[in-house]
């Protein structure tokens, strides 16, 4: 404190002197009328003192210390005047602006093409490339980081990240056959690593790992980082002598030295060769923490005014412990203070000052806006269970689906029977029994109402249906005359007709009746101070299909249908390893 009062200067320059915030000086109007107020109502009344006696005057009144009337209103103007003008901002001398700090990333683009199944590294160049992914982030480079998969196209994998867990989760799934195009197209792969790091204000790393770099390559690879801010490194995922490509006769993928010497000559790029231990991908790891932080360069007039404001604190602050004193309380002056009190609620705009996003969709929960809980919960099971209750049952599912647990399966089959997808409900419950023996009763008891509204829909498509098709016309007597019931027709019986017809709703999403048993974790609220954060906000817009079980399945066809949509115009390549 000490040091921050001998670094201010007190020498007020009053040319450059002025206020930041100059609008706020227009609550001393409120300030004058208070003080007419306080002065009207201090002032003795008189008339009604004439209506006692003369006599009696002097032992019925006695005369006040008007001190003690007035130092009071004296100290609630200065606390109140040095507040507003601290409010206002004073400045009269500037200061430099550091430069801007920010914090680099870290960009791995993994090479799915056909040749990295080949085995001169064991067991594959792939498997040993997942494996030295997993040391390098196991080294802690300190930067957030994201992965890229790319062959004859490139896919983002997972967006830049600080959990270094969910990126080898995902990278553990990555396999050649999940691209969907074969090949390498490096042009392409380059264009679109520059869109992701484009926005990246601090140098950053760019992590290829590769089995082979042709010179075409090569000489891509010089021209993006000299046209960029960012540094490449290079991991290559082969050995010396290379190795035949599965799949493709008589094709060995082999590097060629010379490619890499031209390389190394650029100095921001780094070949990094393949080692038995974790010396390559630490020493990379290394090299990331060095230039982690990067301070953006400061302009000339890179200036702010110092705001003064300040310097009142603690002059207000003593002012105010004087309220404390009896007769010096102005109580009702307090109301400013009640009315910033009261945005305690979760309804206020400044909800976020006073609780946790999860506390807030607790309340809204227990208060019955499950809409609105949904939107504010952070945590996934309670943010789930708010959506189920909505009647997003859509949303819930995809939620649900994000739990593993035995709870997580049966509540995931209760969202899904509620949207009308029967076959996906019944068999999360049934692997929820299969997973917890205690639900194995309760989750059979649901499949089997389930199965009976299966059947009761499909009984109403059926008969749609049949309502739906069109006469045929006979070629040799014209069109088919309707014919008409007689009496010799058997009735309609019990046997052909549809029990339990749906009265309203659509056909396709009436609810399956069966009791809403939710986790535990999904009906009870979050503590006051619970910070659990995610970022799933995108999840209730999902229509949710039954997640596959093989994690690259799910990669494969997310790849796909990225190249039906962004890629539309690329066609594999004459080298298709």
């Amino acid at each position: 404190m000490l040091e921050a009062m001998e670094n201010i200067n007190w020498r007020i320059d009053w040319q450059q002197f002025h206020f930041l915030r100059p609008m706020a000086l227009y609550l001393f109007i409120p300030l004058v009328l208070t003080v007419l107020i306080l002065l009207a109502g201090n002032r003795e009344p008189q008339r009604w003192k004439h209506m006692i006696a003369p006599v009696l005057r002097p032992y019925l009144f006695t005369e006040g210390n008007r001190w003690s009337l007035l130092l009071p209103l004296v100290f609630f103007i200065l606390g109140s005047s040095a507040a507003i003008i601290g409010t206002a901002g004073p400045a009269w001398n500037k200061t430099i602006v550091p430069g801007q700090k920010v914090q680099a990333v870290v960009l791995i683009a993994m090479d799915l093409s056909a040749s990295m199944n080949a085995t001169d590294i064991q067991p594959t160049r792939l498997e040993r490339a997942k494996l030295k992914l997993s040391d390098f982030l196991d080294a802690k480079p300190g930067a957030k980081a994201g992965l890229l998969a790319f062959a004859g196209t490139p896919h983002l994998v997972m967006p830049f990240t600080s959990d270094a867990k969910l990126i080898q989760l995902q990278a553990s799934a990555l396999n050649a056959k999940e691209m969907p195009v074969p090949g390498t197209n490096t042009a392409l792969l380059l264009k679109y690593v520059d869109t992701l790091m484009n926005p990246v204000l601090a140098p950053s790393t760019v992590l290829l790992m590769t089995d082979e770099v042709t010179a075409a390559d090569a000489a891509l690879y010089t021209n993006y980082v000299n046209s960029s801010i960012h540094h490449m490194e290079i991991l290559l995922m082969s050995s010396p002598a290379g190795a035949p490509v599965p799949g493709f006769a008589k094709v060995v993928s082999r590097q060629d030295d010379g490619v890499l010497q031209s390389l190394a000559t650029n100095p921001r790029i780094t070949v990094n060769h393949l080692t038995l231990d974790t010396t390559d991908v630490g020493a990379i790891a290394t090299r990331i923490r060095k230039h982690l932080i990067f301070e953006k360069d400061k302009k000339a007039d890179d200036k702010a005014w110092d705001d003064m404001g300040y310097l009142v604190i603690i002059p207000v602050g003593l002012l105010v412990l004087l309220w404390f004193r009896k007769g010096w309380a102005i109580q009702w002056c307090l109301i400013p203070l009640l009315w910033l009190l009261g945005s305690c609620s979760v309804n206020s705009r400044q909800a976020n000052w006073w609780y946790t996003k999860d506390y807030q969709g607790q309340v809204l929960y227990k208060s019955g806006d499950y809409k609105a809980a949904e939107e504010r919960f952070d945590d996934i099971p309670h943010k789930a269970a708010a959506a189920f209750k909505a009647g997003d049952y859509d949303a819930a599912a995809a939620l649900f689906a994000l739990d593993s647990t035995a709870t997580g399966q049966y509540n995931l089959g209760l969202s899904l029977a509620k949207a009308g997808h029967f076959e996906d409900a019944m068999a999360a419950f049934a692997k929820a029994g299969e997973m917890n023996p205690e639900l194995e009763k309760q989750a059979a008891l649901s499949m089997n109402k389930v199965s009976k509204a299966k059947n009761q829909v499909d009984s109403v498509e059926n008969v749609e249906k049949k309502k739906d098709t069109k006469l045929k016309e006979d070629p040799k007597n014209g069109p088919l005359k309707e014919r008409k019931r007689t009496e010799a027709d058997p009735k309609l019986s019990a046997d052909n007709q549809v029990k339990d017809m749906p009265k309203t709703g659509d056909r396709r999403t009436d609810e399956a009746k069966s009791n809403i048993h939710k986790a535990q974790e999904a009906e009870g609220g979050p503590s006051k101070n619970d910070t659990t954060a995610s970022n799933n906000e995108a999840m209730k817009n999902i229509i949710l299909r039954r997640p596959p079980a093989d994690p690259g399945e799910f990669l494969h066809k997310r790849f796909e249908l990225q190249r039906k949509r962004y890629y539309q115009q690329v066609k594999p390549g004459t080298q298709q390893w």
